[in-house]
């Protein structure tokens, strides 16, 4: 397995960082032959929920920037390598699995053992031949390097804030409304999941809430051209969130993340 890199070139910029199936585990002893094309629709188990990994080849990975793992019932799988997010096919036949090639976005981890865990995740889950979720709830992947992950609801720390899971329009930066009719945005899911449109370019990656504070993992932006006003909405935009550090529903229904820039919202 490879991991190609078509996507168009991605920019960093700083920020500071459902429930799992019940269904049976499926044996370890199964054998570890490769899927075929003709594998039958995916078992429940392994499908929908995000999985968090929380060790490959029996080494923890980095709070904060933890892999996860969304298998959809499409056959494509996604989620984050902690720095780069990344996408492609998968098939199941019974307890075995078989990941085709992933592509992934291109920004440079900017922490050496992040960078470092990524390369070491992408080799064990395109190595990966056999799949089970384990008496605990635990989805182990095996074949390659020993992948262990906890479904994004299992996850002891970090959760989503409940009031903060949404769609939102920004309609307030600082003491500025005028964004020259642009709509910047931001949407948060319950798997800790962000997401957005800045005035030119998109952004993605993860956050993590603890009660009012919030915290950024690794987020990315494409790269497109922009011209102003967009690039200076923009740039003004990424800078107020990297700075947030709070969030708030307010009376009025709005959400306020906070920091040096306040930036407030309205449900879309």
């Amino acid at each position: 397995m490879s991991i190609s890199r078509p996507f168009v070139g991605l920019v960093t910029f700083a920020l500071v960082a459902l429930a799992a199936c019940g269904s049976p585990a499926v044996p370890s002893s199964s054998p570890a032959s490769p899927a075929s094309p003709s594998a039958s629709t995916p078992p429940v188990g392994i499908v929908g929920p995000t999985w968090v990994v929380a060790t490959v080849g029996g080494s923890d990975t980095v709070a904060g920037s933890r892999p996860t793992m969304t298998f959809g019932a499409d056959g494509q799988v996604q989620g984050t390598g902690g720095c780069n997010s990344y996408g492609g096919p998968y098939k199941l036949d019974g307890a075995a699995i078989d990941v085709g090639d992933l592509a992934s976005t291109m920004m440079l981890c900017a922490d050496q053992s992040i960078g470092a865990q990524e390369t070491a995740f992408f080799a064990a889950l395109g190595g990966a031949q056999t799949w089970q979720v384990d008496e605990t709830g635990n989805l182990v992947l095996a074949g390659g390097s020993q992948i262990v992950a906890k479904t994004a609801a299992a996850e002891p720390s970090g959760g989503a804030g409940t009031g903060l899971v949404g769609a939102w329009n920004l309609t307030e930066m600082g003491p500025t409304a005028d964004f020259a009719h642009l709509q910047p945005t931001i949407e948060f899911t319950a798997d800790g999941l962000v997401s957005g449109f800045a005035g030119c370019n998109t952004f993605s990656g993860s956050y993590t809430t603890d009660g009012s504070t919030l915290s950024w993992g690794p987020l990315a932006t494409t790269k497109m051209a922009c011209q102003r006003p967009g690039s200076a909405v923009e740039s003004d935009y990424l800078a107020a969130l990297s700075g947030v550090n709070t969030w708030a529903v307010e009376s009025d229904g709005r959400l306020l993340l906070d920091g040096a820039v306040p930036l407030r919202y309205t449900a879309r």
